[in-house]
């Protein structure tokens, strides 16, 4: 176990109380010595008053300075100090010379008070610190300095009392040696009762300002020590014995300086720099933040004029953090942004060029770069890029993540802070559009950086104004060739641009949350078109509908679903909800809300499977009916390879597992003859047709119907 300054200190300190008691002791003959009344009595009463000053010091401190911090030992040890303080002062004012001396039995009113302050103040510090500290109530200070100073006062008029008697039996012969033995064998073992207690209490964890108490315990001890050995009253032993009590009493007082004063010093300036660091750094990573960014940033753009330099700013972000961040939650995005900082902590070199913007955004600083050195700047951005390669080790498993990196150079891209950070995000968001890129920011840009910013404003009228429309691509069964289903697809029908895709719109509904309202938007409309079609004389057939991640994550999915069926009148298990295999990362999540759903009776498939992360651990844990083939699995088919072999390894487990198969993107006869060979159940693509609107799909099916009755 490593010992402190403190602790070293505090041992230290003992050690030379008890060598130089020794040391008297072994040489008491030559050190002792009878001092004059006089000079004893002047020196006596120094000490005395002295210890009268620290003790209603503390007193006062206890009284002024605890106040928000008060506890059981600070209020409690003031109090006490308090009546030892009046005992000292009147056992100086009452010694041998002083106007209040006077006999009692065989003693004095000076040594009765000296054994009072003695004995009340080991036995109080064996009471108080016997258990550990705890906060206190600052109603309780009244009461108790009324009484403590009330019982010193008490004593002392007994004490004075006592003096006009005579005859004191207990205070004369044998009595008085009993009794004085007794007092001091209580007073010995309160302080080294007391110094064992405090240390093993605080056995783990010993604060500066307890083992200053140790150490004034100690000479404390000693003092009482010296005072049972000495020879006579007016001697040399009885002052060196003040002078270990004087000792104590330094000790003390410096315990309370540290917890008074420096120590709430040095946690003021503990907290001044937590805050200063706060203020230029972030909490989570450690990096420093937008603010210190602004302020290195205008000190390098100073430099590189003054030396005629160029500098880049690179600006990255994570790549489907959204995702990750609420199919994991946001505890395990604090560790991935940890570790993402590392890893660009090291990479950077020096630790004032990279920084955190906030969110899952990040910015390193390239400066000094010559016009000869330009080439630099790609290499070091493939290097960032290179830093994502290796997966990220977070619990028991592995993660692979990318990263989309923008480039914006002084002075050509900007010559001021504000504008060189917007052409890099800018250029980071052209990159993001591919992901796992990195680009060099073009004015270009900026233009479609403007008509996305429109396209969003356009889109939350668009949610208000319902512009949406569903397109519906056919499931047709490879056996029968029947259609025995829908995909409900959304299309944005955009009063200026026309009918948009939904690339062009859905990333960013998912990124402003704004995929909720259109999620339910198109889960309604798909279950009154099926409603409707049924109605019309179609068959009843099943409508699949697809579940963005933040769906998946609702509150209360399950319920808000089951009141669209009633709302529409839809019978749930025509109902299919695809999901992606990233929403089943987080296992017990995932198989919680699948069984809710489950519970209301639709049926559910996993999307683009073969793409993501599920094992086939968890997903024979999955309340599932179908896989759905991923559409670059399908569509080299007809050329052999992994891709078949894929496409073969997956419709063979879905069959052992008791699930349904859907290819998707099949477009050729070559594709639908090896589906069929491998037992595809289902199949849809533009091979039947493209995805069409709900009044042609009616005409559609009716046509083929007709050709395959």
């Amino acid at each position: 176990m490593s010992i402190n300054r403190a602790e070293k200190i505090t041992m230290w300190t003992a050690c030379a109380a008890i060598f130089s008691f020794i040391l008297m002791r072994v040489f008491h003959s030559e050190l002792y010595r009878p001092i004059a009344d006089r000079a004893y009595l002047f020196v006596h009463s120094g000490i005395e008053f002295i210890s009268y000053a620290v003790s209603f010091t503390m007193l006062v401190l206890g009284w002024l300075f605890f106040v928000k911090s008060l506890s059981k030992h600070r209020l409690y040890t003031a109090a006490l100090f308090g009546a030892v303080g009046v005992f000292d002062m009147l056992h100086g004012l009452t010694a041998e010379g002083m106007p209040f001396f006077h006999p009692v039995g065989e003693t004095t009113l000076s040594a009765l008070f000296s054994m009072s302050a003695q004995f009340i103040g080991s036995v109080g510090l064996f009471i108080i610190f016997r258990k550990n500290d705890a906060p206190v109530s600052a109603r309780k200070r009244l009461p108790a300095m009324l009484i403590s100073l009330g019982f010193a006062t008490a004593v002392g008029f007994a004490y004075f009392a006592m003096a006009d008697q005579s005859g004191i039996a207990v205070l004369a012969g044998e009595s008085l040696e009993l009794l004085r033995v007794l007092v001091y064998f209580v007073i010995i073992f309160s302080y080294l009762s007391t110094i064992g207690m405090v240390l093993y209490l605080n056995r783990n964890e010993r604060p500066q300002a307890l083992l200053t108490i140790i150490q004034s315990l100690v000479f404390f001890l000693f003092a009482n020590l010296q005072f049972i050995l000495s020879a006579g009253v007016v001697d040399t032993d009885m002052l060196l014995g003040h002078v270990y009590k004087l000792a104590g009493f330094y000790f003390l007082m410096k315990g309370i300086y540290y917890v008074t004063l420096e120590e709430p010093f040095k946690q003021q300036k503990r907290t001044e720099s937590r805050i200063n660091f706060l203020a230029y750094h972030d909490e989570l990573t450690g990096l420093s933040n937008r603010r210190q960014l602004q302020e290195q940033l205008n000190a390098e753009l100073v430099r590189a004029q003054q030396s005629n330099h160029k500098l880049a700013v690179f600006l990255l972000d994570i790549d489907r953090f959204k995702t990750f961040n609420d199919a994991l939650g946001h505890s395990f995005g604090d560790q991935m942004l940890q570790a993402v900082s590392q890893r660009l902590r090291l990479a950077a070199g020096k630790s004032n060029h990279v920084f955190r913007m906030g969110g899952d955004e990040f910015v390193v600083l390239m400066p000094d770069i010559k016009d000869t050195e330009t080439e630099l700047v790609d290499t070091r951005a493939k290097a960032l890029m290179g830093l994502f390669d290796a997966p990220f080790v977070l619990g028991e498993a592995e993660y692979h993540i990318t990263i989309s990196l923008g480039i914006s150079f002084y002075p050509q891209d900007g010559e001021s802070v504000e504008v060189l950070l917007k052409n890099a995000d800018t250029a980071m968001y052209c990159a993001k559009a591919h992901r796992n890129e990195f680009s060099s920011y073009d004015p270009e840009m900026n233009r479609k950086s403007h008509d996305r910013l429109r396209l969003e404003s356009d889109l939350r009228r668009a949610i208000d104004q319902e512009q949406f429309t569903l397109a519906y691509q056919p499931l047709v069964n490879l056996s029968t060739g029947k259609v025995i289903g829908v995909e409900a697809l959304v299309r944005w029908n955009h009063p200026q641009r026309g009918l948009l895709p939904p690339g062009d719109f859905i990333p960013l509904t998912e990124e402003n949350g704004l995929i909720l309202q259109l999620g339910e938007w198109v889960l309604k409309a798909a279950c009154k078109q099926n409603v409707a079609w049924q109605e019309a004389g179609l068959p009843p057939m099943m409508m699949s509908v697809n579940l963005s991640m933040r769906q998946f994550r609702q509150h209360q999915l399950a319920e808000r679903i089951k009141g669209i069926l009633d709302s529409t009148g839809m019978p749930p298990k025509y109902l299919e909800l695809e999901i992606t295999e990233s929403m089943t990362s987080d296992v017990e999540f995932a198989s919680d809300t699948l069984t809710s759903l489950k519970e209301i009776g639709v049926q559910i498939s996993i999307d683009d499977f073969g793409t993501g992360y599920s094992s086939l651990i968890s997903l024979k844990r999955f309340p599932i009916d179908k896989l759905k083939i991923d559409r670059s699995f399908v569509s080299d088919l007809a050329q052999g390879g992994s891709d078949a072999a894929i496409v073969a390894t997956i419709t063979t487990m879905a069959k052992n597992l008791k699930l349904k198969v859907t290819a998707e993107g099949v477009e050729n006869d070559e594709q639908i003859k090896f589906l069929r060979e491998r037992n595809c159940e289902e199949a849809q693509g533009f091979y039947f047709t493209k995805p069409i609107p709900a009044n042609l799909f009616e005409n559609w099916y009716r046509h083929r119907s007709s050709q395959t009755a």
